[in-house]
């Protein structure tokens, strides 16, 4: 049976600078790779946000963040949005509790891409509660 696994995401980006801003300076990811039109960021172990800042690639690609959502789970997601607030990361949205059992709050990232950072709740959708 095929089992894969996710290695790498590859967002299509105008500004390599702003990405690297966001997701190394700000989120702390550090940067695995890098060229002069390309970025990798290891967010796991053997897991990889890129960023692709060519020209021609982006016109063909890029999508100003339609129709893609990162999701990155943090052990406190209040927390996460206090610290990022007080960085000048706006919000879409502060954190609320999702019906499907995770609180999350919602921004984008310089190219417009949509990003949520979420932790599970304690109690699942259906009223159990979740393992600590």
């Amino acid at each position: 049976m095929l089992q894969p696994t996710v290695h790498e995401i590859i967002l299509y980006v105008r500004d390599l600078d702003a990405a690297r801003g966001f997701y190394s300076d700000l989120l702390g990811f550090p940067v695995v790779y890098e060229s002069d039109w390309f970025l990798s960021f290891r967010t796991a172990p053997n897991v990889h946000l890129s960023c692709n800042g060519r020209r021609d690639d982006y016109a063909q690609h890029g999508a100003r963040g339609k129709g893609v959502l990162v999701e990155f789970r943090v052990e406190d997601v209040d927390a996460t949005y206090k610290k990022l607030s007080r960085a000048g990361v706006p919000f879409e949205f502060p954190p609320e509790d999702k019906p499907w059992g995770l609180r999350a709050c919602g921004s984008r990232d310089p190219e417009g891409y949509r990003v949520w950072f979420s932790s599970l709740l304690a109690i699942a959708p259906d009223g159990s509660e979740r393992p600590a």
